[in-house]
């Protein structure tokens, strides 16, 4: 406020003076009964004058509505992180905001101890998509112009692929995300071929496997496959009698467990001998030393669950 009026009145004086050396003639105004003559140097300076006066007066108004502003920003400020801790805290006691009052009913209606809940409010409309997408539904996702590893954007393609397997053939060929690929795959997996489903390098679960038990191309699924001993046991015992002996084991040549099993099902002691021994498998021993005590015994009644 100095600094302008300094300027403002350097800026008069230099103008005046201005006109006074180039035009001192006389300028007569009537007003009414009253006739007033002066210089036109002077007139401009009374003019410039009042010009300042009143704008001195509005910068002083400005500045004190900023003042009140200002100081009720910092007043709701303070409301508001009271408000959210009191909502941390599961407080009702909440105060009210006179600028900030759409944060202020934002914090209020949504900020549960440290949950925060997608209630929708004035200003905050968007919350109401991500209430949806919590909720397992879809929205139109690209209007808020998100990235492929946004999770909400994620989650938006999760849901969808939940109500919609056909989307996953979409998602695997025009995504980048990793973690909905995968997702992708293994419903993609469920009813695609096996030629493919191995063009994809993801590994094969027990689900892929029995969905594709009786497939001709099984055995390009079991050599991607990644199964644990319990899963393998558990695989080898829906493959039993699905087809020739040999077959079986045969194809289960990747899957250690799955073999032993199968050779001591078939009564294969040989050769469920030779897979025990070159794996390791300490879990069919005692079984495989009553199969040559002679004790006749189904392995399944020696198959602990706890694998």
């Amino acid at each position: 406020m100095k600094k302008y009026t300094i300027f403002s009145l350097i800026f008069i004086g230099i103008v005046t003076l201005f006109v006074y050396v180039e035009n001192n003639a006389v300028t007569t105004f009537e007003f009414g009964d009253f006739t007033v003559s002066l210089p036109n140097a002077v007139w401009v300076a009374v003019f410039l004058g009042v010009f300042f006066i009143f704008s001195l007066m509005f910068l002083v108004f400005l500045n004190l509505k900023n003042a009140v502003y200002q100081k009720n920003i910092k007043k709701d400020t303070e409301n508001i992180i009271n408000n959210i801790k009191n909502g941390v805290f599961y407080k009702d006691e909440t105060k009210k905001a006179k600028i900030l009052k759409h944060l202020n009913e934002f914090a209020k209606k949504n900020i549960k101890g440290l949950e925060i809940l997608p209630q929708p409010h004035e200003k905050f409309e968007f919350f109401e998509d991500i209430k949806k997408l919590k909720n397992g539904e879809t929205i139109d996702i690209s209007k808020y112009k998100l990235k492929e590893d946004n999770p909400w954007f994620i989650l938006n393609a999760k849901n969808r692929l939940k109500k919609d397997p056909s989307y996953a053939r979409e998602v695997l060929k025009k995504f980048k995300n990793e973690e909905l690929k995968k997702e992708a795959f293994y419903i993609f997996a469920k009813e695609a071929s096996v030629k493919e489903i191995i063009k994809y390098n993801y590994p094969v679960t027990l689900d892929i496997l029995l969905g594709h038990i009786n497939d001709e191309d099984l055995e390009l699924l079991i050599k991607k496959a990644s199964l644990t001993p319990k899963e393998q046991i558990e695989f080898a015992k829906r493959l039993y009698s699905t087809k020739t002996p040999d077959k079986e084991l045969e194809i289960t040549d990747p899957l250690p467990w799955a073999k032993a099993y199968l050779a001591l099902k078939y009564e294969h002691l040989e050769l469920a001998e030779e897979v025990i021994e070159t794996h390791e498998l300490k879990f069919f021993q005692y079984f495989l030393y009553l199969r040559k005590a002679g004790v006749k015994a189904d392995i399944d009644e020696y198959i602990d669950s706890k694998i």
